[in-house]
């Protein structure tokens, strides 16, 4: 309830701090997506008395309108201002966190985290969790370059099957996880889908597999995916002869995939469903801000479309390692750098 006066005369309550009451509807009003109107009550409260809570608060509506620029520049004069300097780090990287950039995010959460340490348990908590989710996110963000280096050097290192059918690309890459639902052979192959649909039905005109809501492959085509299945399993062990085993799960139908029983094999399977489940993250970012295939790849790196895209591949792609330790993380991204990207079978 916000303190209020009535006047005797006319009966009509009025606030007793109107910069309280506009700064509470610009609270509100942000919590409801109602940013415009977020950021005129806000700038109301500042007319009336400009204090570094409010201007921490109008910065976090320009944040979430996008305006990122005009946020930073007021997160900075908030930090100029020496006060509230925990408050000023954890919205600052609050600010980082929307637009994808982990870094400076886990900069800014760190500092939060030391000035607040041994105070409010809440405020506590909150810079806990905003850090781990910054940092598991960044973990997204490095792990996948290692997972682009390493995948592709799997196949590139493969040796070629004696047995060829046509358009082999499009069972090479599900060999290992054939039958399977049809969707999930799709995103596979989901940027180069007219050639995708082709190979499917030749592939089952010609007796190879039949597709109904699952690819599955006929007693023809067995031989072939063990072939290939050993090929990539061969190519992995040699790449990587001492194997870890990699202590994390992902929910994504590729972690059923069984290439072979070696270490290497076994890794390359859990690599390959990190790298699908975040293409999946990826595909369901663009499509979510109404692109195609064709729109998304026109996108300059520094489009804010593109920028909004990525930061929400890695906040998806995250949830695999929000369930490890800060530390584990660390060591994971560590022992995926230490991997060999090329060998030759």
């Amino acid at each position: 309830m916000i303190p209020f006066d009535v006047d005797p005369e006319s009966l009509h309550d009025s606030p007793v701090s109107p910069h309280e009451a506009w700064t509470r509807i610009g609270v509100a009003a942000r919590m409801l997506r109602e940013l415009d109107m977020s950021e005129y009550a806000l700038l109301k409260a500042m007319e009336i008395d400009p204090t570094v809570a409010t201007r921490i608060r109008l910065a976090h509506t320009l944040q979430w309108q996008g305006r990122f620029d005009e946020a930073h520049q007021e997160f900075a004069r908030c930090l100029d201002s020496g006060e509230l300097t925990g408050y000023v780090h954890q919205h600052w990287g609050k600010c980082f966190y929307d637009q994808g950039n982990w870094v400076r995010a886990v900069e800014h959460f760190t500092l939060a985290a030391e000035l607040r340490e041994g105070g409010d348990p809440s405020l506590v908590s909150s810079t806990a969790l905003a850090l781990d989710a910054a940092d598991a996110c960044l973990t997204a963000s490095l792990v996948a370059v290692e997972l682009n280096r390493l995948v592709p050097a799997v196949h590139r290192s493969s040796a070629r099957p004696r047995i060829r059918p046509p358009h082999l690309w499009v069972l090479a890459d599900v060999a290992s996880l054939l039958p399977a639902p049809l969707d999930v052979v799709c995103a596979v192959h989901r940027y180069h889908a007219e050639q995708r649909d082709l190979g499917l039905l030749e592939l089952a005109r010609e007796g190879w597999i039949t597709v109904t809501d699952v690819v599955a492959p006929t007693e023809h085509a067995v031989p072939f995916l063990a072939e290939i299945n050993a090929h990539h399993a061969a190519a992995a062990d040699a790449m990587w002869p001492d194997a870890p085993s990699l202590d994390i799960a992902v929910d994504h139908p590729f972690s059923a995939a069984v290439t072979g029983e070696t270490p290497g094999a076994r890794l390359f399977d859990q690599l390959r469903a990190l790298r699908y489940h975040r293409a999946d993250a990826h595909a369901a970012a663009w499509q979510a801000e109404g692109l195609s295939i064709e729109g998304v790849r026109a996108l300059r790196d520094d489009d804010p479309v593109r920028m909004r895209i990525e930061a929400s591949t890695d906040r998806v792609a995250a949830r695999p390692y929000r369930a490890l330790s800060r530390e584990a993380r660390a060591a994971l991204l560590e022992t995926l750098r230490g991997l060999a990207g090329d060998s030759v079978v």
